[in-house]
């Protein structure tokens, strides 16, 4: 495996979300203001298929970690990000979810509805992206997921231990029902073209920083 320097390859007019397949994203999440890990993220990249001009699908894999290197959510989650002919990602807030709860449930019926959460290729700031929902039922447990109030704020260029980024930074307002839990979330994503996020702050209802997700690493599988 070798280290790649995104920050030298990024690409505008890309999609904002990873463009090249056979790759891993490792990120670290670190608790507000402070050097404590909190969480750890890898986005294993696997195959893209289609073209840019019928469309794309990218397979990857999510696996999320606590700082001691334990397995969050049951392991890693299979996903699936389609890329529009005209660049714009389509991210599938159900399939997310579902994928989640297979790892628990593996024999068990999974239903799912829902949008998919829209990142325009051609987004500027000023601009007010689509809504979100999904609703993932597996036996008595229910799941529900709005995203909304979503803008683009601004263009900002940062640095993280991956690199140096020109990046264009959207926020959102998530709120997670469940049988046994509520998240009410506020967050900022950096989006870089063909790479996606290079940072990712969350923020409590009242918005209160609370951690702060950042690129480190991006090998080549």
């Amino acid at each position: 495996m070798g280290f790649l320097l995104l920050g030298l390859t990024a690409m505008a007019g890309e999609p904002f979300f990873v463009t090249k397949g056979n790759r891993t994203l490792y990120y670290e999440r670190y608790k507000a203001g402070t050097t404590t890990l909190t969480q750890t993220t890898n986005l294993e990249i696997g195959t893209i298929t289609g073209t840019a001009a019928s469309g794309r699908k990218v397979n990857y894999g999510m696996l999320l970690r606590k700082a001691n290197g334990k397995e969050l959510f049951g392991g890693r989650a299979d996903l699936v990000v389609g890329i529009d002919p005209n660049g714009d990602v389509r991210m599938d807030f159900a399939a997310t979810v579902t994928a989640i709860l297979r790892n628990y449930f593996p024999k068990a019926k999974i239903t799912s509805e829902g949008d998919s959460a829209l990142l325009p290729a051609d987004m500027k700031p000023g601009d007010t992206l689509p809504d979100a929902h999904c609703t993932v039922t597996v036996g008595v447990i229910k799941v529900d997921v709005d995203v909304t109030e979503r803008t683009v704020l601004r263009r900002e260029t940062i640095t993280v231990p991956a690199g140096t980024f020109d990046c264009i930074v959207a926020r959102e307002h998530k709120v997670e029902e469940a049988s046994i839990q509520h998240n009410d979330t506020w967050s900022d994503s950096w989006y870089v073209p063909g790479i996606g996020y290079v940072r990712h702050d969350t923020y409590d209802k009242k918005m209160r920083l609370q951690t702060s997700e950042v690129l480190i690493s991006v090998t080549e599988n």
